[in-house]
């Protein structure tokens, strides 16, 4: 499950860089956050933040510093507030994307941090499912 996790953030990485505006790492970010829960994440964060700078010919490392950010009060919150929710991940996924917009400069910010919560409702969405299938299928294993 973790490789496919990888897998769909380094797409994500790949079509941030190059074809859209969406936060789609940051989306990322937040299910990779809420499916992990791991220190593996900030190493995931920089590194991505850095290739995201040197796409956009950026200054190296802003974008990294947010992502470290982001993650960080993400983890930091995760024993006060549900983060294995809807609604955290639609909140999480709106703020976040609409700072990270306003912060870099891109047009039709609210725009576009509302086309990021259906992108990180159905990232989330999938998640969920395929975890589901995942635990459903480990069940039939052992009996």
């Amino acid at each position: 499950m973790n490789s496919l996790f990888l897998i769909i953030f380094f797409i994500a990485l790949f079509l941030e860089g190059t074809v859209t505006n969406l936060p789609l790492v940051f989306i990322s970010l937040v299910i990779i956050t809420i499916a992990m829960r791991n220190l593996f994440l900030f190493l995931l964060a920089f590194i991505s933040g850095i290739f995201l700078d040197a796409f956009a010919l950026r200054p190296l490392g802003e974008t990294s510093i947010f992502l470290l950010l982001c993650v960080f009060l993400m983890l930091l919150y995760q024993r006060k507030y549900e983060i294995n929710s809807y609604p955290f991940v639609s909140l999480a996924s709106f703020v976040g994307s609409l700072i990270y917009l306003l912060i870099f400069g891109y047009g039709n910010a609210f725009w576009l941090a509302g086309a990021s919560i259906v992108v990180g409702l159905l990232l989330f969405m999938s998640f969920r499912i395929g975890n589901r299938n995942l635990e459903s299928a480990n069940l039939h294993l052992k009996t």
